[in-house]
This record gives structure tokens, sequence and C-alpha cells, in this order.
């Protein structure tokens, strides 16, 4: 039961969306719903005061996918601000000094000459 996507464990993502979903309940309602304590069902609502029904519905989405996919979907999410691999400077400076490491640095710099020369084309 480990953190979840918004900053809220499993547990506490429950013990929201219970509360959200039944505002009349009390928290031991709550807590024997989400098997837990009473006293953490206060504890979770009152840190989590401005739950509203954005993040319910959020959290309901997130819920259904982890239902459907499995708990740990989001751990294995890949992280869109990591690289993809090395950039094209970095595959331009690891080429050996060698007849194939120049036929690759001179395929580059063709591959942006033509790039180039297509942006000026459009912008001209």
């Amino acid at each position: 039961m480990g953190q979840k996507t918004g900053g809220k464990t499993e547990l506490q993502r429950d013990i929201l969306l219970t509360w959200y979903e039944n505002p009349d309940a009390t928290q031991k309602e709550i807590a024997e719903a989400c098997d837990c304590s009473a006293s953490y069902v206060s504890d979770v609502t009152n840190r989590f005061d401005d739950y509203d029904h954005m993040e319910a519905m959020i959290d309901r989405r997130d819920k259904e996918l982890e239902e459907m996919f499995g708990e740990d979907i989001f751990d294995t999410m890949p992280n869109a601000n990591a690289s993809a691999g090395p950039g094209l400077i970095e595959i331009y400076t690891r080429q050996p000094d060698n007849l194939a490491g120049y036929l690759v640095r001179g395929s580059i710099l063709v591959v942006l000459l033509l790039l180039f020369y297509r942006i000026a084309i459009v912008l001209v």
C-alpha cells in the first residue's frame, strides 16, 4: 500500500471516496467500510478537507484503472520528464574517428541541413 498518484495512499483514497460518496456517513461507518480506525478517518478527512468533485472523479478513475490493469499500473508508467535515450549531439560526439563514424556524422549533418532547408522554405 504505497504512495499513489496525487500523494495519497490507496487507503486514503478509499476513505476520501467513501466520505465524498456518503456525505452523511459517520467516521465510524466510513472506518468500517474501509477497514481502518475512526481516528484515521478523522486524520485523513482533516488533512484533505478541500477534497472536491474533481479529485473524487480522478481518484475514482484511478481506482477503476487499478482494478482493470493491476495495482502497479501507475508504478510502471514511464516518467514523461525522463530522456528516452541519448540526444542527437551525444550520438554525434560519440562516433569514432574512422570511416563509419565519419559516415554517421555526415548523415546526421545532411539530415539536419535538409530539415533546416525545409523549415526555411516554409517560413519564406
